[in-house]
């Protein structure tokens, strides 16, 4: 267990990219705010946030803070896929959780 928990510290992984511990928690409430305002599942929640560490984790370039908001909207995304029965739909994300910001 101690060896896992080692494993899973997020100041191992997120050293390598510009995104803080601070800043990966706000992108983290953030997604509580998102995840609940859409009704989503508990554990779509937690899908994201293992998706969106698992992404750091393995990313061999260094991610920068620009692309934190993209990547917690990809990782929520997926994550629904995974869990709902009604996952998020694309024009919602863009629009609405993106703001527009980005595009398909």
């Amino acid at each position: 267990m101690k060896k896992l928990e080692s494993e899973t510290d997020v100041t191992t992984f997120l050293g390598r990219h510009q995104i803080g511990e601070d800043y990966r928690a706000k992108m983290i409430d953030w997604m509580v705010e998102v995840l609940t305002t859409f009704k989503m599942s508990d554990q779509t929640f937690f899908i994201s946030v293992s998706l969106l560490d698992r992404f750091f984790k393995k990313a061999n370039k260094c991610i920068p803070s620009s692309e934190l908001h993209l990547t917690g909207m990809t990782a929520m995304h997926l994550a629904s896929k995974y869990e709902e029965i009604t996952p998020l739909m694309m024009r919602t994300i863009i629009n609405k959780i993106g703001h527009g910001k980005f595009t398909v």
